[in-house]
């Protein structure tokens, strides 16, 4: 072994066992959050290193392909950015030179492209306000669902949307003139005196359930409301959009840029599970870290562990796994409750691979579909240069995406992958039974997959797709206290989980960033020119 290699040999030795270097900033978490901070740090000369459970960079951006249709990536994750609200998302992606093309679905239900399949009827929108529509509605009940909460949100609140950073917490139910931030959906639309038909109707035409019934009212019921504030930003793209090579560009390219603008003060460390945080001497906090090893997509602790030493610690990473971190003052039960002010939403989604795009070839030539089935909704996702066809067969959440976990884990596995994203044809059997239904095709009829891939957010450390607010949260409040929970520590928190507008989407992890650089003499993304 040459005097060089001993060198490195002794260097390495000493970082993995004694923790000999102190690094300035420790972010643990690699995926969009943790990652956009390690990017934005990475002109100031400082040692840092990125932490990641798992072996992949990404988090919740999760994007891959099909050996069959390789120029089509697929999002089990993240998959749309709405241009005009989400502006640090926008300008990362053009600083990173990415391209964005219209996320042609944009957020669901385009009137000449959906097709509904409620209680065994086939609908297109319009023919919701109908004699068509299979719910016994009172004639008042008789609209399209939007318009009906909307109606209902003006008739029963006092909310106005003038205002709704303030007005959202400060407005009332008139029957009983109970705040409404307090109360759940449910509870809300319920005082408002709508038949079942009616709750059954509108919760069936919700594209997903999070937040319905008990979750928080606000995120729902007001936004509804005549002259709830839009935002009109001008990015001069379409109002929804993605980028071709999948979501997961995004934290890839910000670690990639990370660490080529200083390899030597810059790291990353995957498969590594931070389990401890405790005080030293000068300032100092000693992190232990517990090896991991990742198998077909299924992370495993070991009995390994190692330390380092660091001066600042951000904790880029959703609630679960903070809330299993030994540290000061985590017991404190205002960190608590801030941290349960949310509940982790479990999500699914099928992408099946076919020989041709069979959805468009029958006599409903539809690329988008919903449905009170538990496959939920259906997107055409795209088609391969080769002629392959990608359908995102299966978006769902609640309920539904246990219906979905429960069978991957059943029958035999048909997809080219076994591991976390698998497809058996207990998957497949109940999928094409369903979309068969709602295509009016016999079920013999749909030819197989060549491929499947699929993933239920329901794990450790996710615990979910997104998360919803609990009733009694105050956005702001909890947003903005969070960001440094401990005035005493140099210990801050990084992550979409808890931001006050774009709660559960990626530029929320930007927005908590950007707060908790604040702290280290950056200023906000959104406040310079690239």
């Amino acid at each position: 072994m040459t005097f060089v290699k001993v060198c490195i040999f002794i260097i390495a030795a000493l970082w993995q066992s004694k923790g000999s270097f102190v690094e300035d900033v420790s972010i643990i978490g690699a995926g969009i959050g943790g990652t956009y901070t390690g990017w934005r740090l990475r002109n100031k000369g400082l040692r840092i290193g990125i932490y990641e459970y798992s072996d992949r960079v990404g988090g919740r951006m999760y994007t891959k392909t099909f050996p069959d249709a390789p120029d089509v990536p697929i999002d089990l994750g993240a998959m749309r950015i709405k241009s005009k609200e989400q502006l640090r998302m926008i300008k990362a992606g053009r600083e990173l030179g990415f391209k964005f093309v219209h996320f042609v679905e944009e957020l669901g239900r385009i009137p000449n492209h959906t097709l509904l399949y409620l209680r065994n009827t086939h609908l297109t929108i319009p023919e919701l306000v109908t004699s068509k529509n299979p719910y016994r509605l009172r004639s008042w009940e008789r609209k399209n669902p939007s318009d009906l909460t909307k109606s209902l949100s003006e008739l029963f609140t006092n909310y106005n949307g003038s205002e709704p950073r303030t007005e959202l917490f400060t407005a009332f139910t008139l029957s009983d003139w109970m705040p409404i931030y307090v109360q759940s959906y449910n509870e809300v639309i319920r005082k408002t005196g709508i038949s079942n038909e009616a709750y059954n109707y509108i919760f069936d035409n919700e594209l997903l359930h999070s937040g319905l019934r008990n979750g928080q009212c606000l995120e729902y019921f007001p936004k509804t409301r005549k002259g709830y504030e839009q935002n009109t930003n001008s990015t001069g793209l379409p109002s929804v959009v993605t980028i071709p090579t999948g979501m997961a560009s995004y934290p890839k390219e910000f670690m990639s840029r990370f660490l080529a603008q200083n390899p030597r003060r810059h790291h990353y460390h995957p498969n590594s599970q931070l389990i401890k945080i405790s005080k030293a001497k000068k300032g100092l906090y000693i992190l232990i870290f517990r090896r991991t090893i990742t198998i077909d997509g299924k992370t495993i602790p070991t009995k390994k562990y190692f330390k380092v030493l660091s001066r600042n610690v951000i904790l880029a990473l959703p609630k679960v796994p903070i809330q299993q971190i030994q540290m000061p003052n985590a017991n404190n039960p205002v960190f608590q409750s801030a941290l349960n002010s949310v509940n982790d939403v479990q999500a699914s989604k099928i992408f099946l691979v076919y020989d041709y795009p069979w959805w468009l070839q029958e006599r409903f030539n539809f690329t988008f579909t919903q449905s009170d089935l538990p496959y939920r909704q259906s997107f055409h996702w795209g088609i391969s240069r080769n002629g392959k066809a990608v359908f995102l067969l299966s978006y769902a959440d609640v309920e539904d995406a246990a219906f979905w976990s429960l069978l991957q884990q059943r029958g035999k596995v048909i997809s080219k992958r076994n591991d976390d994203t698998r497809v058996t044809d207990e998957v497949i059997r109940h999928a094409h039974d369903q979309i068969s239904k709602v295509y009016k095709i016999g079920y013999r009829n749909i030819p197989a997959p060549v491929d499947g891939m699929m993933h239920v957010w329901n794990k450790y450390p996710f615990n979910g797709g997104w998360v919803t607010w609990r009733p009694r949260s105050r956005w702001y409040d909890i947003k903005n206290y969070l960001t440094a929970p401990f005035s005493q520590d140099k210990i801050f928190i990084v992550h979409g989980y808890w931001g006050a507008e774009h709660n559960g989407w990626a530029e929320s992890s930007l927005e908590a960033a950007d707060d908790v650089l604040t702290h280290f003499g950056e200023p906000s993304y959104l406040s310079f020119n690239v």
